[in-house]
């Protein structure tokens, strides 16, 4: 009777063991991870700093709620830790006309926010996120995270929830959209699809060495030239990313039909040239 209790005994600790390790795992995604924030000096050279969650919190973590994450993931209720952005850029003297923030992420995706916007919008950056019991919750959905705060209204974009973030490199938006701009600059609808790309679509599939590699090449999967591969697109697009993705990526959300029709100009002018 005693070999038998002790047995249980060693079970329940086992199991209890296991369980509490697990929930700490699930508390603490992404607290251990060491993130880095680059800045280029004058002569082209890398100057970058470690950062963990702690030297971040440091600067003024607060707990807040954002509406707008809420509307864009279809949540309520979330709740999240975070700091300014602005405290962050703070902390660098910006010397060669450093006008955005390029935010490379854990699984290739891609962001970038311009200082204008992160100034106007108030922009945060999570070091915690807490969703509303029984959400589900992508394996994407990691700190560091893009958040806007209540009581600002940035237009209702992807680029504004760039998540999983584990680097920030200060460059300038003319240099690094250069190269797409040019091909766009052959008509209107072009230029107008490359807003939207840029906005939109270019976090996940990347073009001429910009943007990340979380999605597939565009242009080599579709030739864009004949109308069936277009409608293919169309229906791609829509099928993958529609409000009912279970990975939460419903990027249709965020752009109008008319809106997708452009990104096939711009994407054709890469084809044409």
């Amino acid at each position: 009777m005693r070999q038998i209790f002790c047995v249980f005994i060693a079970i329940f600790l086992l199991i209890s063991g296991s369980c509490i390790a697990k929930q700490k795992k699930n508390r603490d995604i992404g607290s251990n991870n060491i993130y880095r924030i680059t800045l280029y000096d004058s002569f082209g050279k890398v100057s970058s700093k470690l950062w963990t969650i702690a030297n971040i919190e440091a600067l003024g973590a607060r707990r807040m709620s954002s509406s707008y994450f809420d509307r864009a993931l279809k949540y309520s209720d979330t709740e999240f830790d975070a700091v300014s952005l602005l405290k962050i850029i703070d902390q660098f003297q910006l010397k060669n006309d450093e006008d955005a923030i390029l935010l490379n992420c854990f699984d290739d995706y891609q962001g970038l926010l311009s200082l204008s916007d992160i100034h106007k919008y108030d922009l945060h950056l999570v070091t915690k996120i807490k969703v509303r019991l029984g959400s589900s919750k992508p394996d994407w959905l990691n700190p560091l995270l893009v958040l806007v705060p209540d009581g600002k209204n940035p237009p209702f974009l992807e680029r504004f929830l760039t998540a999983n973030i584990k680097e920030l490199k200060f460059v300038r938006l003319k240099d690094y959209y250069m190269p797409l701009k040019k091909v766009a600059d052959v008509s209107i609808e072009s230029r107008q699809g490359f807003e939207v790309y840029k906005n939109n679509c270019l976090f996940c599939h990347g073009l001429k060495g910009k943007g990340g590699n979380k999605g597939v090449r565009l242009l080599d999967v579709y030739s864009f030239s004949k109308d069936e591969d277009q409608k293919k697109f169309l229906s791609d697009f829509k099928n993958f990313h529609d409000k009912d993705n279970a990975d939460k990526q419903d990027v249709k959300q965020f752009v109008t039909d008319v809106q997708i029709k452009t990104v096939i100009e711009f994407l054709l002018a890469f084809k044409k040239k």
